[in-house]
């Protein structure tokens, strides 16, 4: 009797017990919901919180589910063992903060897949709030569309682009949305990283999606614009990262405003002031925002200036103080003046309206008192093929290191081809079909750019010029790249030349040579003369003759005494009453005085 009764004592307690568990125990989760990037690491907090200060942590066992009627993911016992279910290495670490009477989860070094929400549990019946774990890549891909208006005339074609930072566009499939007044958003078309494109049902072909991989872009052409393709466009990537949206806007072709420029050329010297006019055709000036844009040779346009029909201006870095706009309403003109100006402001300028529609442009040109002066040399360079190249572009006048150069390539029948610009930030940008094989560099010490051509090849053959301001052109190089084989046969025919010439010298003194020996061998055999005597020549001179009219007396002449003379010799033939020579010439000999 005395047993029962103290079972049932024991199992009142529990029963009290446990009823006051349910009631007076809880589990409290912090942070309710936490966003950590890939890689990182997040700790989660289940705190123990009971009425009755015997409940602490180091005496329960605790489990983590992903949900309450989920299986058991991770359990960590009273004796600091660690149960991992399957997928859940040692990344996940299990701790008591006795103290704080709390259970810690810490997740290191964290990976997309371990999304999800984490619930802490006790006796099978004790759950707590959860916390909602996002975790997300390191630099999460961002969109930025343009333009943000797009007005394109029925028929024409728009063409809209999705750049995209941090992730590239060729490993990732794009989506393209459209959103209309009353309607709901629309899938246009999906673009996948295998170039296939499929089409929502309602968009044709005329809708083509590409990719920009210079820009890292996305593009949607849509040809044959249509006013029905009047809406909003999106690009997607991920499923849920979109971009800020393009506004296009479709309209009637009589109804598009038109830009006339003027002056066509202006050319001013630094420090004055320039001024271009913009009329407008089929709109209001009053209206109608503005833009203004510049173009160098060999650049992108730049933005310098809006105008907007509220009075609000904004300006390009750079031209803060010294560019001005206003509107001409008698001419419905919208006016720039650039006051100031500097060497630097050369440039071609265009004023712009509704985003697409643009002026013709007026080419301004600055110049100085003594503008610069290009001197190239050499005038003719020849290389051999895989060899380099050294092309110098000497300036009068300018200082290399405060001027941007500009190198252009000439060939027979092709157009001139910009090659790359060297601006004074030491930035090179080269032509599309240029590679780095052409450098630009400056020589201060003789105040020169420099072009250096290195791996030539037959295709580079051409003539290259140096430019600055636009206008300013250098006379130019003749670059021959000659192959391997001409390279011999030019010295070949340069070692034969040189023999040839050598030989020819030779020739020439051996028969200088020659007639001097055959001037002291010509030989006369007077009568009785032996052969032993053939080789003098002799004659008798009188002094007298040689020194007749001369008060100087002749010098003492010895018998026997040798002497050198030119002798002449005629042959004569009497015809009567006449004596004819028929033959005449001089001899250089030697005379031995008798």
């Amino acid at each position: 009797m005395s047993v029962r009764l103290k079972f049932s004592t024991l199992t009142l307690i529990l029963c009290l017990a446990v009823g006051q568990v349910d009631t007076q125990t809880i589990l409290i989760q912090s942070p309710e919901a936490v966003t950590v990037t890939e890689g990182g690491t997040v700790t989660i907090r289940c705190d123990l919180r009971s009425s009755n200060a015997d409940y602490t942590v180091d005496k329960y066992d605790l489990h983590w589910h992903h949900s309450r009627v989920g299986p058991i993911i991770l359990t960590h016992y009273v004796n600091n063992h660690v149960y991992r279910s399957r997928g859940f290495s040692e990344r996940f670490q299990l701790s008591r903060n006795v103290p704080s009477n709390s259970y810690i989860l810490t997740i290191r070094d964290l990976k997309l897949t371990d999304t999800n929400t984490y619930i802490c549990e006790i006796w099978g019946k004790v759950y707590g709030n959860g916390t909602r774990l996002n975790v997300t890549i390191a630099n999460p891909p961002i969109l930025l569309q343009s333009p943000i208006l797009e007005r394109v005339t029925e028929g024409h074609t728009a063409r809209l682009q999705c750049t995209m930072r941090n992730a590239a566009v060729t490993h990732t499939d794009v989506h393209w949305y459209r959103e209309r007044p009353g309607n709901n958003t629309e899938w246009v078309l999906t673009h996948d990283v295998r170039n296939i494109t499929q089409w929502s049902p309602g968009f044709t072909e005329r809708f083509q999606s590409s990719r920009d991989s210079s820009n890292n872009s996305f593009i949607l052409t849509i040809t044959n614009v249509q006013p029905s393709d009047t809406g909003v466009y999106y690009c997607k990537v991920w499923g849920d990262i979109s971009g800020n949206g393009s506004q296009l806007t479709v309209t009637d072709p009589l109804a598009d405003p038109v830009l006339i420029q003027y002056p066509v050329v202006s050319k001013v010297p630094e420090g004055e002031t320039v001024e271009f006019q913009c009329a407008m055709y089929n709109a209001s000036v009053i209206d109608t925002d503005v833009h203004w844009h510049y173009q160098r040779p060999g650049s992108n346009t730049e933005w310098v200036i809006s105008q907007f029909v509220n009075g609000t201006l904004t300006k390009a870095q750079g031209f803060h103080d010294r560019v001005h706009v206003s509107r001409n309403v008698s001419r419905n003109s919208y006016i720039l003046s650039l006051v100031n100006v500097t060497l630097n402001d050369s440039a071609v300028y265009r004023c712009s309206v509704w985003s697409y529609i643009y002026g013709a442009g007026s080419q301004l040109n600055v110049t100085v008192a003594n503008a610069p002066v290009l001197l190239q040399s050499p005038s003719l360079e020849r290389v051999t093929e895989g060899h380099t190249a050294r092309l110098q572009c000497t300036t009068r006048n300018a200082a290399v290191t405060h001027t941007d150069v500009h190198w252009y390539q000439e060939q027979q029948g092709i157009n001139t081809k910009w090659v790359l610009t060297h601006d004074v930030r030491n930035i090179t940008q080269w032509s599309p079909g240029f590679i780095e094989r052409f450098q630009s560099s400056r020589d201060p010490s003789s105040n020169s750019f420099i072009l250096t051509i290195t791996n030539a090849q037959p295709s580079d053959i051409g003539v290259y010029y140096c430019k600055v301001w636009g206008d300013i052109s250098g006379n130019g190089t003749q670059l021959t790249v000659m192959e391997q084989s001409e390279e011999w046969w030019l010295m070949i025919t340069i070692g034969i030349a040189l023999v040839f010439v050598v030989l020819l010298c030779i020739f020439l003194i051996m028969l200088l040579y020659v007639k001097k020996w055959a001037c002291f061998q010509h030989r006369s055999k007077p009568e009785g003369t032996s052969e032993e005597e053939l080789n003098t020549v002799y004659a008798t001179v009188s002094a007298e003759v040689e020194y007749k009219q001369t008060t100087v007396s002749p010098p003492p002449l010895e018998e026997g005494e040798l002497y050198y003379a030119d002798i002449q010799f005629f042959r004569k033939k009497t015809e009567w009453p006449a004596t004819v020579i028929t033959e005449e010439s001089t001899e250089y000999a030697a005379i031995k005085y008798t």
